[in-house]
């Protein structure tokens, strides 16, 4: 059989797409794992400044107050101004040229414009980056946007660690019965329900 330098050039180039094919692939998904992991870290940072460190200001009964995050309750009317991290979901009812750093939810790093007539939703876990206004607490604790992302992550990793342990006894359960068959003996899994009876049921006949 004979070889021609086309053949091995064309072999070469295959090989080399598969290689790049694969490190590209292996890339990617670092990329994306890495990406994730810190989305998550910055979350529980936040969530952890949030309820340890950090003071609102609201208006109850006509005055202007500070006080912690987890004394926050819906009906509120929180008191934003810049640099302020907000600590609960809210809608705007007055602004003056309020600009806010959603990057933390949604990545994007262009500061999102607010006003009472336009996009007046606030999120918590996003910094105040201009301006200043006056919210009306909507959602708090887990019920925030923060909060339910922070369930789910949760939520997410019991259900991996579920599937693990689930694995696991389903790895040990099949060691068990590949053991009890080389031993010769047999394991009814569950008992025949006759097996199950009390013994004054047996009628014996001669």
């Amino acid at each position: 059989m004979v070889v021609t330098g086309t053949d091995e050039g064309e072999h070469d180039a295959g090989w080399i797409e598969g290689v790049a094919i694969l490190i590209s692939v292996v890339v990617v998904v670092l990329v994306t794992a890495l990406n994730d992991y810190t989305k998550e870290r910055q979350f529980r940072g936040l969530q952890a400044k949030i309820e340890t460190e950090h003071k609102f200001s609201v208006i109850r009964g006509g005055q202007q107050i500070q006080i912690i995050v987890n004394e926050l309750v819906v009906g509120d009317v929180a008191q934003i101004k810049y640099g302020d991290l907000l600590p609960s979901d809210g809608i705007l009812i007055q602004c003056n040229d309020l600009k806010i750093d959603e990057s933390s939810l949604t990545g994007e790093s262009d500061l999102i414009k607010k006003s009472v007539e336009h996009d007046p939703m606030l999120l918590s876990g996003t910094h105040v980056m201009e301006g200043s206004g006056r919210m009306l607490v909507t959602a708090v604790g887990i019920h925030s946007q923060t909060g339910i992302i922070m369930t789910l992550l949760g939520a997410a990793k019991s259900a991996v660690e579920e599937e693990r342990k689930a694995q696991k006894s389903q790895q040990k359960g099949g060691k068990t019965r590949r053991k009890s068959k080389a031993s010769g003996n047999v394991i009814l899994y569950p008992p025949p329900p006759l097996l199950l009876q009390p013994l004054s049921i047996f009628h014996y006949c001669y």
